[in-house]
């Protein structure tokens, strides 16, 4: 049982959090990130998750935790994080971890000059990902029913625009503009110096190596643009429109 303090967060921090929707490609950004001289944490998976987070924060308790409570796990992890920067001679820190998205409106609150990346991948593609977990774990949170394990593509289609609908309202309210950015995943393929570019002009970061050497670190998968592939009758029109207003066609 993780132990309790009784004091929170520094508000006068400024880290950087990636969130996404598993499967959405965060990992090149942390890399990214790394790139540029952000300390991303100690124990990180394969996948650049930091797990320190993940232990922290990937519960479904957490939904329900008093914000005492939750601030002693933040201050935790902010503690973990910024020791790790200082070991390792850096000036900023931040974590990869597709799941913060769930809990990013508190994190927000508790960092008033953090910044949040939610990167965003094609609708349809995300809704035939081998990628399911995320979407059964925290789908019935966040469509208020039921979801099959493991989702099907209706399923995942409909937990990406809750989850977008949700994160674009928390980007809209006034303590939050300028303070979340929406990093398109297929824009980083197409066009990577430029993203990076402007990734990293939202972030406040100069970057440790050129541009062009992050930029190497993208290599486009194979499986943009598998939903052409697909039958996508069985889509809830309703979320087939609300993607047409809000994602670029693929």
């Amino acid at each position: 049982m993780m132990s309790m303090i009784d004091h929170g967060p520094d508000p006068t921090q400024t880290p950087i959090a990636v969130g996404a929707i598993g499967g959405s490609g965060t990992r090149v950004v942390a890399r990214i990130l790394k790139g540029a001289g952000v300390f991303m944490g100690t124990r990180l998976n394969e996948s650049e998750d930091n797990l320190d987070f993940t232990e922290r924060f990937r519960h479904r308790e957490v939904l329900a935790l008093p914000d005492g409570a939750f601030e002693a796990r933040l201050r935790q992890f902010e503690g973990l994080s910024r020791a790790g920067m200082r070991e390792a001679g850096q000036r900023h820190w931040g974590w990869k971890e597709p799941n913060t998205h769930v809990v990013i409106d508190r994190i927000l609150a508790a960092y008033p000059k953090m910044r949040y990346v939610h990167l965003l991948r094609s609708g349809l593609d995300m809704a035939f990902s081998a990628n399911q977990r995320q979407a059964w774990f925290w789908g019935p949170y966040f469509l208020e029913r039921p979801v099959a394990e493991p989702p099907g593509p209706r399923d995942m289609l409909a937990y990406f625009c809750a989850v977008h609908r949700r994160i674009s309202a928390l980007a809209d309210r006034p303590e939050n503009r300028g303070r979340v950015l929406f990093l398109q995943y297929e824009a980083l393929c197409a066009r990577p110096e430029a993203e990076i570019v402007r990734l990293l002009d939202f972030l406040g970061l100069e970057p440790a190596q050129p541009v062009a050497t992050l930029a190497a670190l993208i290599a486009p998968p194979a499986s943009i643009g598998r939903h052409r592939e697909h039958d996508l009758s069985v889509f809830d029109p309703a979320d087939l429109a609300y993607l047409k207003q809000t994602q670029p066609a693929p």
